[in-house]
């Protein structure tokens, strides 16, 4: 491994990113480390420690480190083509911040897809490892849930009316930018032997981050309507659609399976049931059409449904339902839909449910500058 003091500036950067609302804990073989020594050379890792992880100016970080804006520069403009920095323009001036663990560190290198092989090889076995020995903990053992379910819009009731925050259409076209890009966690499971035969290529993102990975090449543009396509397919397909457990504007929309995404891991692997908020819907069978074929009990990622095959009806077990749709979809006899759940959960704005992030690990926003 690396010498003594090489391994403090590493150690002091995993102190800095497990000041953000999903941190970085440390585990006792220290592999978070070693992750981080591949995305950030001492160099960078030195400057890192001083960065905010709300945007910043070159000159804000000179000032605080007392280094000149012309090497800082230089630095910042390489951390945002390695994908460690975010780096965006607003009334002509450029800012950047240090990225966090989510979304961003642990995504940023698989999101390019197949042309970043080699440092996928090289990070895949140690993210597995981390995973296991920390990071699906600090994604799934909270207060509050990290992401929530969306619900497809296709498979909600007719009858039902369509919150403005889960209306994933809505919620698309409101933004102005998009992007695709590849799903980390299928990839680290694939290169660890393990994983499913799911498509890789529906990772989406909205916004000045969509921008950003567009314009260093982590993930390409698409329109509006084509990421609605990538909703719809992904539905079909059996994956679900989570997104920030706020309101919105949101600034990603993931689709899920249950075997690979960290999230769901953190349900059924490191037993921690309410990681994923469930939407305000639940899915519901009508037992007069349904022929117990058991299809839906199958897709479900929660294994909420239960089917005796041939013989009775499908049943929900509404408090493990995410009311997510998938369900929905290849159901031969049109027998399940999502409608409105009586426990709603709440959804809070964006500053809330940063805070309450923070909250559930005893930081405050003071944490993030």
């Amino acid at each position: 491994m690396h010498h003594s003091h090489h391994l403090e500036i590493y150690e002091k950067l995993r102190e800095k990113l497990d000041k953000a609302p999903v941190g970085m804990p440390k585990t006792l073989s220290g592999v978070e480390r070693e992750i981080l020594s591949v995305l950030f050379n001492e160099e960078e890792a030195k400057i890192a420690v001083n960065m905010p992880f709300i945007p910043f100016t070159v000159e804000q970080l000179a000032e605080k480190t007392g280094k000149s804006s012309e090497y800082l520069e230089k630095i910042l403009n390489e951390m945002a083509r390695k994908g460690t920095v975010w780096k965006g323009e607003r009334d002509g001036k450029t800012y950047y911040r240090l990225f966090p663990t989510v979304v961003g560190l642990s995504e940023m290198q698989f999101l390019p897809g197949p042309k970043n092989g080699a440092m996928q090889r090289k990070l895949a076995p140690l993210f597995w490892k981390y995973h296991k020995e920390g990071f699906l903990h600090e994604l799934g053992d909270r207060r509050h849930a990290v992401m929530r379910a969306l619900p497809e819009r296709e498979t909600i009731s007719e009858k039902t009316e369509i919150l403005p925050y889960e209306d994933a259409v809505r919620l698309v076209k409101e933004r102005d930018y998009h992007a695709v890009g590849y799903c980390a966690c299928r990839i680290i499971s694939r290169l660890n032997g393990e994983g499913c035969r799911h498509s890789l290529e529906n990772c989406l993102h909205f916004g000045s981050l969509a921008k950003y990975m567009v314009e260093h090449g982590y993930a390409r543009r698409i329109s509006a309507d084509e990421a609605v396509e990538i909703l719809r397919r992904a539905n079909r397909e059996g994956l679900v659609h989570t997104t920030e457990r706020s309101q919105g504007p949101i600034s990603t929309i993931c689709n899920c399976c249950s075997d690979c995404c960290a999230f769901f891991r953190a349900i059924h692997e490191a037993k921690h049931p309410n990681t994923i908020a469930h939407s305000s819907y639940v899915a519901s069978v009508d037992t007069g059409k349904c022929i117990a074929c058991g299809i839906c009990a199958l897709r479900c990622p929660m294994k909420a449904v239960k089917v005796k095959i041939n013989r009775e009806p499908a049943s929900v077990i509404a408090d493990k339902c995410l009311g997510c749709g998938v369900c929905v979809p290849t159901c031969p006899a049109e027998a399940i839909e999502l409608v409105e759940r009586e426990d709603k959960p709440d959804i809070p704005d964006h500053r809330t449910y940063i805070l309450q992030l923070l909250e559930d690990r005893g930081k405050d926003f003071s944490a993030l500058l």
